[in-house]
């Protein structure tokens, strides 16, 4: 029987045996009838044996596709090379080279119209491919050279897609005999068509996961886990924020969409703060804030009210920081001559307790019986000692010393009364400062801690060397036991003066309060305002609970006050520089002492989100000067006026160009979310098109 050739669909050729007087005609029917009927497990057969030949086929595209490829290096060498050597049309271009390779290494051919549209698309994918390959591997060189490697590395997945829907395009339109040019044109629609693939699975994907609900729990771990990133507790955040949050980002988590954590922060200090974001304060983006900027400018000078949307934006988020300063305290309106008041009064009143205490003592010792009898004068010989030791006894005033002599040689008897007085007059010397000063305070000193010892002689005590005259031995024989319970009675009142005097010298803040010139504002700039913190740390521990928050209220006006440049709140605007700069010269620390914790947390973002609404970060271009959005605005108004001559001038074109300002940028600029996106790679128009465009040039030279 004659043998019939069939061409299969897939390229393959079939030879059966016909009757005899087959015509051609009647053999391609009958050939196409069994390849409709051709049992399963003769075409799961075919499959099978068809594996090795796919893949002999995709090394063959693989190796021409890198060729083809390569010829954007290797041609220009080539023409140069074939010139100069003789050589031109002896050599073999890159491409051609691969093919001789592979058909040495007896791979397949592509036969049959789709194995060569797949061939085509093949090739121009491994092209692509590789030298995505080659310019990520040169994008890590210095200079222009990585640069632009990088640039034409980037989104490879991309590419190589673009690079797939060219070839498929271009091998389809090359199978119908088109010529280059129709080739060109094709692979150019199919590799912008390739190129938006992705995009588009992308959007299919995020749907479909949109349509799966997140459970509470796990958005709240992923928006923990953004914020520890930029060191911030989300559980540490108002409940009212953290609600507002997890609304947010619920849909943005749930496609997989990764969220920069530094706009995530801002974002939460925001919401805390009260304060209406953009997309441009969230993200810190130098075009989106150079456009918004420029934009509520623009609409601040137009007449048209409901472009106003940014402008009222920007005077709300003033106000509210002003109203965050007045709810810390700021509202009270308090002058740093309240919080030195509250400093001086408590020191006073505390002196005052402490030096009314020690009167008291004093008086009961007085009205002991024992007050004005003998005791030994130990405290007058220390005091001679130590003024010796130290070089100042000629510096002790003549009537002290006059006073001591009298008791330590024996005229008068040296008693609690003399010691009280002698205290008193070593006091008043103390005041005059100087040389004198200083010996009177060694005195003091030296008085206050030597031990009071009665002098008594019942059964015949020895006296020591304390000096004995005759009146003094007929007063001793007189006497009882009465000078020790007086001298418990001074001992307790010299302990109150030791501790008045040791309160009164016990800081710079206590002794600046009790003097005689004590000025409470002047003291409240020193210890306060601008004091240490030590300083202030000593300012807490001396006023009562509500001396700290008349103090806590006039550190928060003062920060007010210095933000708006001493305007009232009706008028004032919010200069987060001196904000920032108020807060940090007071100084966290001092702050932590009269401000709750949470307190200064709030205070702290109130500085942070002035920053982020007024920021102009480099690369920014915000007209400060007003003078183009002037111009703009007024330019819109006279075209409205314009306009307005013509009949349904407003309806036909002023209507709808606001509406696209209003719905265009202005929601924009509100729309905050895509502002918490990570920044992704953005690629120019026509990228996607570089590489398969280059490799696209070795397929149009090739059979």
């Amino acid at each position: 029987m004659p043998i019939a050739r069939f061409e299969m669909p897939d390229g393959r050729i079939a030879r059966f045996e016909v009757p005899e007087g087959t015509t051609p005609e009647q053999a391609q029917q009958m050939m196409a009838s069994y390849a409709q009927n051709v049992p399963t497990s003769v075409k799961a057969g075919q499959e099978l044996a068809g594996i090795p030949r796919q893949l002999g086929l995709t090394g063959r595209y693989a190796l021409e596709g890198l060729g083809n490829a390569a010829e954007v290096v290797s041609e220009p060498l080539r023409y140069l090379t074939d010139r100069i050597t003789g050589q031109t049309g002896k050599t073999l271009p890159a491409g051609a080279l691969a093919s001789r390779l592979a058909d040495t290494l007896g791979l397949p051919k592509p036969q049959g119209a789709d194995e060569r549209v797949i061939g085509e698309a093949a090739r121009l994918v491994a092209g692509s491919g590789g030298m995505a390959g080659a310019a990520g591997m040169a994008s890590k060189l210095p200079g222009l050279a990585g640069q632009a490697a990088g640039f034409l590395a980037a989104n490879p997945g991309q590419q190589i897609a673009s690079a797939a829907g060219a070839g498929l395009a271009g091998g389809a339109v090359k199978e119908v005999d088109a010529n280059p040019i129709a080739q060109g044109v094709a692979a150019l629609a199919g590799g912008v068509a390739g190129g938006l693939v992705p995009r588009a699975a992308g959007a299919v994907g995020d749907a479909a996961r949109r349509m799966i609900p997140m459970k509470p729990q796990d958005v709240d771990m992923q928006i923990t886990a953004v914020l520890n990133r930029a060191g911030v507790d989300f559980s540490a955040l108002p409940e009212g924020v953290r609600q507002s949050l997890r609304a947010e980002l619920a849909d943005t988590l749930r496609v997989g969409r990764e969220v920069n954590p530094q706009a995530l922060a801002r974002l939460a200090d925001f919401r805390a703060a009260g304060v209406t974001p953009t997309r441009g304060t969230v993200s810190l983006d130098p075009v989106q804030l150079t456009r918004e900027k420029n934009l509520s400018k623009m609409a601040a000078n137009m007449a048209e009210g409901e472009l106003s949307g940014l402008p009222r934006i920007e005077n709300q988020n003033n106000a509210r920081l002003i109203e965050g300063m007045n709810n810390l305290g700021a509202a009270a309106g308090r002058q740093p001559v309240d919080a030195g008041r509250a400093l001086t009064d408590s020191i006073q009143t505390r002196q005052a307790g402490m030096r009314a205490n020690e009167q008291s003592l004093w008086d009961a010792a007085k009205n002991s019986p024992g007050y004005r009898m003998p005791i030994y004068p130990d405290a007058l010989n220390a005091i001679n000692r130590e003024l010796g030791d130290t070089g100042m006894m000629a510096f002790m005033a003549k009537p002290i010393t006059s006073y001591m002599e009298a008791f330590q040689t024996g005229q008068q008897p040296f008693t609690p009364q003399a010691y009280r007085n002698l205290q008193s007059m070593l006091a008043g010397e103390m005041s005059k400062g100087g040389n004198e000063a200083a010996a009177a305070g060694i005195a003091r000193r030296v008085l206050e801690s030597t031990p009071m010892r009665p002098i008594v002689n019942p059964g015949g005590v020895d006296l020591g060397q304390a000096p004995v005259t005759q009146g003094v031995a007929s007063l001793m024989r007189t006497v009882d036991a009465q000078p020790g319970n007086s001298i418990d009675a001074v001992n307790k009142a010299r302990a109150a003066t030791r501790a008045a005097y040791q309160y009164e010298e016990s800081s710079r803040v206590v002794r600046a309060a009790l003097s005689q010139d004590a000025d409470p504002t002047r003291i409240a700039q020193r210890f306060i305002v601008g004091g240490t913190p030590d300083e202030a740390r000593i300012v807490a521990q001396q006023v009562s609970p509500q001396g700290r928050e008349i103090i806590r209220q006039t550190l928060a006006n003062k920060i007010k006050a210095d933000a708006l440049g001493g305007a009232s709140d009706e008028v004032g605007k919010v200069s987060q520089s001196a904000l920032n700069r108020a807060i940090n010269r007071i100084g966290e620390e001092k702050l932590g002492l009269f401000f709750a914790p949470e307190e200064l947390d709030a205070l702290r973002r109130l500085g942070r989100v002035a920053s982020y609404v007024q920021a102009q970060p480099a690369g920014s271009a915000v007209n400060n000067s007003n003078s183009g959005a002037l111009m703009l605005g007024r330019g819109a108004d006279f075209l409205r006026g314009v306009v307005n001559k013509i009949p349904f001038g407003q309806a036909a074109i002023l209507d709808p160009l606001r509406n696209v300002e209003i719905s265009v940028r202005n929601r924009q600029a509100q729309n905050v979310i895509p502002g918490l996106l990570a920044s992704q790679p953005t690629q120019p128009a026509g990228q996607a098109l570089l590489l398969p465009g280059l490799a696209y040039g070795g397929l149009l030279a090739g059979p």
